[in-house]
């Protein structure tokens, strides 16, 4: 796979932004978290692009994504209400990633210089307990089609990502100097990332309508 081909599947996150550009003046506001996460994921993309084509690297970028990410994830978690109910676990899962990335980027110096593996791996990890608890609250209640459901799609997306960043970055801080992290490993993740963006264009259909919507649109008419 040619470095283009790489690049072009990265920027299929396009794909689902542009289906929630077209949705947002009318699926419900707790899914937002979600369309921020889209929006930060593209723009990260084009800076990344930019910076690589301007310097060659985008490690500061992408350590900056990661912590970031976590945040609006988190967010996520929050307006679903798993987190909103549990306002001390918030705190405990916002304070570890940003204590954990604050030691590895500015403690250590590594912001520009190394990808931050640790913060990497637990943010990953967090996500991975967050989706199989939402998951496992959507089988329980849920009484429709799964693969039609926002919420699942969604937490199925963030779940396949995260688990792959737990293999490749624990494989990393395990034994960074045998670690067989190449370029093919990174193709791989460029498809599976294709895929995933692809699910999340999906999920993005099937948000569910604000309540007020239809109301508001016979009133104006």
């Amino acid at each position: 796979m040619t470095y283009f081909a790489s690049a072009l599947l990265s920027f299929t996150i396009l794909i689902p932004l542009v289906v929630a550009l077209v949705r947002v003046h009318k699926i419900r506001t707790s899914y937002f978290p979600f369309l921020v996460l889209l929006l930060l994921a593209f723009t990260t993309e084009v800076a990344s692009e930019i910076s690589l084509r301007l310097t060659r690297e985008n490690t500061a970028i992408s350590n900056i994504y990661s912590l970031l990410e976590i945040g609006v994830i988190l967010w996520q978690f929050h307006a679903w209400g798993f987190l909103r109910r549990r306002r001390a676990l918030l705190i405990i899962l916002a304070s570890m990633s940003f204590i954990t990335w604050v030691t590895e980027n500015i403690g250590y110096g590594r912001l520009e210089t190394h990808f931050c593996s640790a913060t990497v791996f637990l943010n990953s990890l967090i996500v991975v307990f967050l989706c199989i608890n939402e998951i496992n609250a959507l089988i329980a209640a849920y009484s429709g089609h799964l693969l039609r459901n926002a919420r699942f799609l969604i937490c199925l997306g963030l779940m396949t990502i995260s688990i792959y960043s737990l293999i490749t970055e624990g494989t990393m801080l395990i034994d960074p100097q045998n670690a067989v992290i190449d370029w093919p490993i990174f193709y791989i993740f460029s498809i599976t990332n294709a895929i995933v963006n692809i699910v999340y264009a999906i999920a993005v259909c099937f948000i569910p309508v604000r309540d007020d919507y239809y109301f508001s649109r016979r009133f104006k008419a």
